[in-house]
């Protein structure tokens, strides 16, 4: 198998976090079992490249290895697309209430999240990415700018809703994915194994989502980047309790998911 020196030294950077401050500050024995699990998954595919790697020629990354997760239910991307950009989301899902129905259903008022680029991660080291939210939805959301933890991902966008459509900003200042404006086509609940929020919520729903036009007076969507649809998967935390008993009239739930893009 050939490897390159861009993927080695990402993969490298991404190993040696365990020496970073962040890190240092606690033994890594006292992270959460998630945790300790993405770092091993991290060196042990750091070593199989170096043992293995036969060239060191720069390259981009070859995404024909990148699998995403599936599960019964959510339909496969659509013929003819392939992947355009990989994210892992960081936020929380919103909710509110009414105080004189304890008995009532949360209402789900869209989310709030930043998408950090995990596009070649997927590809190049799948045992560590699959790992990234159960490890991520455990410690704090980053803060504004900051790169997502344990992972050192830098910035690629922000989700969010605009008129109920939920919104997918990946322009920044470093670069410009595009800016997607979507609907939910499918919805399939996350399975039993889903990781758990930090205050023990239960995983929101796997979706597939297709591009649509933009809402009336928002933002032009940027469609040079041909998205067509949108899954979350692997979703950790942000379901909201089954009743409104007990609770504020607007509330967060954390949550971390995976975000696939097709174009």
């Amino acid at each position: 198998m050939q490897s390159s020196f861009f993927l080695l030294s990402s993969l490298a950077a991404l190993a040696s976090l365990a020496s970073s401050a962040a890190i240092e500050k606690r033994h890594m024995s006292a992270w959460p079992e998630a945790i300790r699990d993405y770092f091993s998954d991290v060196s042990h595919r750091v070593y199989e490249l170096r043992a293995t790697a036969t060239s060191l020629t720069p390259s981009t990354c070859d995404m024909s290895s990148a699998t995403m997760p599936s599960i019964s239910g959510l339909p496969p991307p659509s013929q003819g697309l392939s992947i355009y950009h990989v994210g892992v989301g960081r936020g929380t899902q919103n909710y509110t209430c009414d105080p004189a129905q304890p008995s009532s259903t949360p209402t789900a008022i869209g989310a709030l999240a930043t998408l950090y680029n995990m596009t070649c991660l997927s590809a190049v080291a799948p045992g560590a990415f699959g790992r990234l939210t159960r490890s991520a939805i455990l410690v704090p959301a980053p803060a504004p700018g900051q790169n997502l933890f344990p992972a050192n991902a830098a910035v690629s966008g922000h989700h969010y809703f605009t008129a109920a459509a939920p919104t997918f900003n990946l322009h920044t200042q470093t670069a410009n994915f595009g800016i997607d404006f979507a609907k939910v086509d499918t919805k399939v609940p996350a399975p039993s194994t889903a990781a758990l929020g930090s205050d023990g919520s239960k995983a929101v729903p796997w979706l597939k989502l297709l591009v649509q036009d933009a809402p009336a007076g928002s933002l032009p969507a940027d469609t040079l980047s041909g998205v067509k649809e949108i899954f979350r998967v692997n979703t950790a935390g942000g379901s909201a309790p089954t009743t409104c008993e007990g609770q504020p009239a607007s509330f967060q739930k954390e949550y971390a998911a995976e975000y696939w893009f097709f174009a």
